[in-house]
């Protein structure tokens, strides 16, 4: 394979990206390598590291759905080569349409693993993550954590991409990672959306059309809530106030928070116009949504 051309010598500004394009246009004509061994994986790499290829990590943890797509889509243009990394739940992604997409958006190989990938331990959490995730999810949030940790380890990436939508996931990642040798630059999509600004998640799929349009609502709260702080019409604690009223209006079955916070400290944000995201994470029976947003404010990436 030769070498993507002008990848890693031109980075943004701040971790955002505007919307990227990707493909859809699934078949049965996959030209992507499937591995399942640690050796063969390692073998691959090897080979790309000796040509002094840059590589970079899409991991796939859960089911996976077009927001995948999205990530791949920035890693591709980024890189000289892009893994994807599967565990078992994502089987969609070994059947040659599932492959098919992940060529056609820039994959070199998926490496399919065909049992759970043993999580790194991860005994503490940092403090800004204990109000959220840490505080109601914390059992999801640091085997996810440790899993990615352990991929990272295997592979040794250039870059490591994760959705928006995980924002802090990302964050405790780049906690734990910074200062190690090779750590890897962890790139935020916030482009990873379908439909309506809804973020992809395979549970979707298992509501009826009530709980989707309850999903929906939430993406129509949390814009309504960006742009105001954007604007500067309105101040952080009160478009909390207003979220919770509009979630409680949605008929969400629980909100497990609605927070506003700085996107580098995750500390809590008082005043319109610094840098900003609006978190929240609710629930419809026994299906959690979590989402993450920006705020534009005029100096959001800075």
């Amino acid at each position: 394979m030769s070498k993507r051309v002008g990848k890693l010598g031109n980075d943004r500004v701040g971790p955002y990206d505007p919307a990227l394009s990707f493909n859809l246009d699934g078949g049965e004509d996959a030209d992507i390598e499937v591995v399942s061994e640690i050796d063969t994986l390692t073998g691959y790499l090897t080979e790309w590291r000796e040509d002094s290829c840059s590589i970079g990590l899409v991991p796939v943890l859960g089911e996976a759905h077009v927001g995948h797509l999205v990530l791949l889509a920035l890693a591709a243009r980024e890189c000289d080569r892009v893994l994807v990394a599967a565990g078992p739940k994502a089987d969609v992604l070994t059947d040659p349409v599932g492959r098919t997409l992940l060529s056609r958006n820039g994959a070199d190989v998926l490496y399919a693993a065909s049992m759970e990938i043993e999580p790194v331990p991860v005994d503490d959490l940092p403090e800004f993550a204990a109000s959220m995730e840490g505080l109601f999810a914390r059992d999801a949030l640091t085997e996810a954590v440790g899993k990615i940790e352990r991929l990272v380890e295997l592979v040794a990436p250039d870059r490591l991409y994760q959705s928006g939508a995980v924002f802090q996931r990302a964050c405790v990642l780049a906690a734990r990672l910074s200062g190690r040798d090779g750590a890897p630059l962890i790139r935020v999509v916030d482009a990873a959306r379908g439909p309506g600004g809804i973020t992809p998640v395979a549970e979707i799929d298992r509501l009826d059309e009530a709980g989707r349009e309850r999903v929906a609502s939430l993406s129509r709260i949390l814009g309504r809530m960006t742009g105001r702080l954007a604007d500067g019409v309105s101040t952080p604690a009160g478009e909390v106030a207003w979220g919770l009223d509009a979630l409680t209006d949605a008929a969400f079955d629980g909100v497990d928070y609605l927070e506003i916070r700085h996107p580098r400290t995750l500390e809590p944000v008082e005043r319109a116009g610094a840098p900003a995201r609006v978190f929240v994470a609710v629930r419809i029976g026994d299906i959690r949504f979590v989402d993450s947003v920006p705020v534009r404010s005029p100096d959001a990436d800075r």
